[in-house]
């Protein structure tokens, strides 16, 4: 992870936030939105190895977000949940999802939204209902036009 990334100055922000630490939290997210113009909340969920492509720029998340292990995010994607901070709704990627570029995630009013295991959103996408595991997804709206071959 490079010094100056986005996923940095987010885990920064999210762990100070763990530790009751508001303002610092605040301060560090503040300044990841200077350097990368992305708004990555501290109170969203993240897995390992999590890689924000572009620098983050222009990536735009609701506080109730989990992201999963090993998910790849391109620039300029809208994950949005019509619901409260610290309702019991979410909108959850689970491990190995890719979201392309330009994509719009949109979790109806307090609804949960997933998108499942080594699923893929393609680029330029509005996606406003769940995608089931191993499976491809583009288009406006989002539809699925394939699928992900499965481990053996």
């Amino acid at each position: 992870m490079r010094l100056h990334s986005p996923e940095l100055l987010w885990k920064w922000s999210r762990d100070l936030l763990h530790r009751g630490w508001k303002l610092p939290a605040r301060i560090v997210k503040t300044l990841n939105f200077a350097l990368h113009k992305c708004l990555l909340p501290a109170e969203a969920a993240v897995g390992e190895d999590l890689i924000l492509e572009h620098y983050a720029l222009g990536i735009v998340m609701h506080p109730q977000v989990r992201i999963g292990k090993r998910c790849r995010i391109y620039h300029h994607v809208t994950l949005a949940a019509e619901t409260w901070i610290g309702s019991p709704h979410f909108i959850t990627l689970e491990d190995d999802v890719t979201i392309g570029a330009h994509s719009i995630v949109v979790a109806r009013p307090n609804t949960p939204l997933t998108i499942g295991q080594k699923s893929t959103l393609g680029a330029g996408s509005v996606l406003t209902k769940s995608i089931p595991p191993f499976e491809i997804w583009a288009g406006n709206p989002a539809r699925k036009i394939g699928d992900v071959s499965k481990p053996s």
